[in-house]
């Protein structure tokens, strides 16, 4: 099977090495990578370029200005030829070199439509820790660990692309689309415990505007009739988590927060 990692960058000189490499050094080769660039001013294109040298045969790329991440996403879908898609951001990296093995593995073990597992989150702030997925209703928070979310091309086909009015948590809506109701899974996924896939860096836009991004939570769980008392409950909740983790962080008592996240993903 042939799997095609789609990265999205814009003058991502200073972390994109890494992402690179770590998709370049797998031990599965059958892959496709492909860069789709919001037509970067910085070394970005240059870095690809160096690192795909002897191998360009690997490499798609689309540079060009776009309208946003979901753009940007769905440009690189488009282009994927891989029977597996995945989306690697330009400040993450596949954890070791057998990630695409065990990923590729699971899909012709089980007839599945998506492979997802953990991931290591990285927050400067905070520091790092392990995140299982959540499992848990829409409803409540997002179920999967996007960075490590391996889809099979045809399941694009049945629920469609990344709507691009959603500038922060398209990865949230495409979700949605997958359930049919706020409990229940309507395709079939395939959960890889142990060692995590993917590091993933705190510093993307949905991280940085985390009440906006509940807002655009709240806009798709409408949209797809899953608002009700209970998603209320847990979107505010998420909402006064946030204002007391920024109140904390003025007040210099980041470690309340610290203890409280070792807690949630012990």
């Amino acid at each position: 099977m042939k799997v095609s990692i789609i990265t999205p960058t814009y003058n991502s000189a200073l972390t994109l090495e890494k992402t690179l490499r770590s998709v370049f050094n797998q031990d599965y080769k059958n892959v496709e990578h492909i860069i789709v660039d919001n037509a970067s001013s910085d070394d970005t294109l240059k870095i690809v370029h160096q690192i795909y040298a002897n191998k360009e045969n690997q490499l798609k790329i689309i540079s060009e200005k776009d309208k946003g991440i979901a753009d940007a996403f769905n440009k690189g879908i488009k282009a994927a030829t891989g029977e597996i898609v995945a989306i690697l951001n330009s400040d993450d990296f596949y954890i070791d070199t057998s990630v695409l093995s065990r990923v590729v593995n699971a899909f012709q073990q089980n007839n599945t439509d998506f492979v997802h597992g953990n991931m290591v989150f990285v927050d400067e702030l905070y520091g790092a820790d392990v995140r299982h997925p959540l499992l848990c209703p829409i409803t409540k928070a997002f179920p999967f660990n996007h960075p490590a979310f391996f889809v099979h091309h045809t399941l694009y086909k049945r629920v469609g692309l990344f709507k691009e009015n959603y500038r922060l948590t398209m990865d949230f809506e495409w979700v949605c689309r997958l359930y049919q109701t706020p409990l229940e899974l309507k395709y079939k996924g395939e959960y890889l415990s142990g060692a995590p896939l993917v590091s993933m860096s705190s510093g993307g836009a949905s991280w940085k505007m985390e009440l906006r991004s509940i807002d655009e939570i709240e806009l798709a769980l409408r949209e797809h009739h899953f608002w009700g008392i209970q998603a209320f409950y847990f979107q505010n909740l998420r909402r006064l988590r946030i204002r007391i983790k920024l109140l904390m962080e003025k007040m210099g008592i980041t470690f309340l927060v610290k203890i409280w996240r070792r807690l949630k993903w012990k």
